[in-house]
């Protein structure tokens, strides 16, 4: 079974197994939801809008590198969504892009 509406505009070879999605999204959960719930909840809708393509890749890939600086593990899993020649493969080519930037939890205090 796949997951096609992630990604929109797939060849057939590139589209995502429920299983797979499933599973990252639940790794993504259990490592943020209790600690850093603002960011499980930017994450998710950072997800729903490349799906529903309102954001492309690279809005994507810059997410992930803010959201998951400090977890190479997460970043890396992202590459289930993401379409062929934009994989990430090293973490710290996205990190030059995130350096500076601060996240907002939705708790009323920036940063993480």
């Amino acid at each position: 079974m796949t997951y096609r509406s992630v990604g929109a505009g797939r060849k057939k070879e590139d589209a995502v197994s429920v299983e797979d999605a499933l599973g990252y999204v639940q790794m993504v959960r259990e490592a943020l939801m209790d600690t850093q719930p603002g960011k499980y909840h930017h994450f998710l809708r950072v997800l729903g809008d490349f799906g529903d393509q309102r954001i492309g890749v690279a809005e994507v890939r810059s997410a992930a590198a803010a959201l998951f600086r400090d977890n190479p593990e997460l970043m890396l899993g992202l590459n289930v969504f993401l379409p062929e020649g934009h994989k990430i493969h090293d973490v710290d080519e996205l990190a030059c892009f995130v350096r500076d930037m601060r996240l907002h939890d939705g708790d009323g205090a920036g940063g993480e």
